[in-house]
């Protein structure tokens, strides 16, 4: 039954669950009455799978769907939250991230820091997904996650190229980070980098010459590189170096935020990956983080610039969607 609806999240409680994200509705609706058994089945398996892991998030399978799972204890009872994974990786294609953007991203030779930035539920592991996905496709290699949980269905090969996800169900992502170094993998995904430890080490195994991609929480680019920052230096504790090694690893910062029916990312996009990229790595190095907008808008104008043909007539705000993603 849950397999045929087209919903967001469940909200399950120990005797009722709602539905959000349904087409056409307000947030949230009652499920239906003929999912009930499905649900109570679903239930004791998070339930279950919440008791054997310890962690207020987890992952879980039923019925062909795969689901995100937050815990949440309210004022009367244990509540799980649900979010319902794609069966498949999206193309940067169909989630409508620019082209130029995506040419950038899956450059052969590009090494450093990749970084997709937003907020909760605005689609960051999906399109860093589907970015790995298709540097797979284009360029083979084998890349290596670490995830707690993993989210996307990864696991396995793309085109020449393969995936092995790996799950961190204890959150030391440091460590994790530099056991993987030595596998010597194209491509390390970091699932979220949310603390000083795994910040640190995605910068050095950045600064390195490796290819990281990670996502980390933050409302604009200027924000994230500053989360990543400050998270970095309250591990290195020197301000200049925890500074230089950001300027010296960063290769790319994406921000997306969904918008619209049906929902597409808006973007902000810093490319730091190019010979003439000196001036933004020494704002990074200076911590001017409020100058971060200013490049990041001079970007997105060149890039327009470049492509728009000689007799484009197209208005500021053409120009502006055009951009969007």
């Amino acid at each position: 039954m849950l397999e045929e609806l087209d919903f967001k999240d469940i909200y399950l409680s120990s005797n009722q669950a709602w539905l959000s994200g349904v087409p056409g509705t307000k947030d949230p609706v009652v499920a239906p009455v003929a999912a009930s058994e499905e649900l109570a089945e679903l239930r004791a398996l998070c339930g279950k799978r919440g008791q054997t892991t310890k962690n207020d998030e987890f992952a879980v399978r039923s019925n062909g769907i795969s689901y995100r799972v937050s815990y949440l204890k309210s004022v009367n009872e244990d509540i799980f939250v649900l979010r319902r994974m794609p069966a498949s990786i999206p193309t940067p294609e169909e989630l409508s991230i620019h082209p130029s953007y995506v040419e950038m991203l899956v450059r052969k030779e590009l090494s450093g820091l990749v970084v997709f930035a937003g907020t909760f539920g605005q689609g960051k592991t999906t399109s860093v997904s589907a970015v790995v996905v298709e540097r797979l496709k284009r360029h083979g290699g084998v890349a290596m996650t670490i995830e707690d949980p993993p989210e996307m269905p990864l696991e396995g090969t793309h085109g020449e190229g393969v995936c092995f996800q790996t799950w961190e169900e204890h959150g030391d992502f440091g460590e994790a980070c530099r056991k993987m170094l030595r596998r010597s993998p194209s491509i390390i995904f970091i699932g979220e980098v949310r603390d000083p430890e795994t910040a640190a080490e995605a910068l050095r195994a950045s600064a390195n010459g490796r290819l990281v991609v990670c996502t980390v929480h933050g409302e604009s680019v200027p924000m994230a590189v500053e989360r990543l920052y400050s998270l970095a230096n309250s591990a290195i504790g020197n301000p200049d170096d925890t500074s230089s090694m950001l300027a010296n690893g960063l290769a790319a910062v994406m921000h997306q935020r969904l918008e619209g029916t049906p929902r597409k990312p808006k973007l902000e996009f810093l490319w730091l990956a190019d010979p003439d990229s000196h001036g933004v790595r020494t704002t990074l190095r200076q911590r001017k983080w409020e100058q971060i907008a200013n490049e990041v808008q001079m970007q997105r104008n060149r890039l327009f610039v470049q492509r728009r043909p000689a007799s484009a007539t197209a208005s500021d705000t053409d120009a502006r969607i055009a951009l969007r993603g």
